[in-house]
């Protein structure tokens, strides 16, 4: 069965997590810095522009349980971040603009 354009995107978000997990399914704090400046270089470029270190502070505010591990759903908590960063974008505003940068 093929999959819709909306399940194709769930899969790709799941593939990206995938790619930078460790074996227990979560994410360090060097393999979250490596996701984000691999795969949102222009989000992290318009956030430096600014005077903005998006980086600095990212993996201790997304780990909400405080295991210095990020799992699936505070990784989706943080692409909501970016994607509404660029859905305001989308609009007219500039990037890194948002209250969570």
């Amino acid at each position: 069965m093929s999959r819709t354009p909306a399940e194709k995107s769930v899969m790709d978000m799941i593939d990206l997590f995938h790619r930078y997990t460790k074996p227990d399914d979560t994410i360090d704090k060097p393999g979250l810095l490596k996701l984000l400046k691999e795969n949102f270089p222009n989000f992290l470029q318009a956030c430096d522009r600014k005077g903005k270190d998006y980086l600095s502070h990212i993996f201790e505010e997304k780990d909400k349980n405080k295991d210095k591990k990020i799992q699936f759903s505070e990784f989706l908590s943080l692409l909501g971040d970016i994607s509404t960063d660029y859905h305001n974008h989308s609009h007219g505003a500039e990037l890194c603009s948002g209250d969570n940068q």
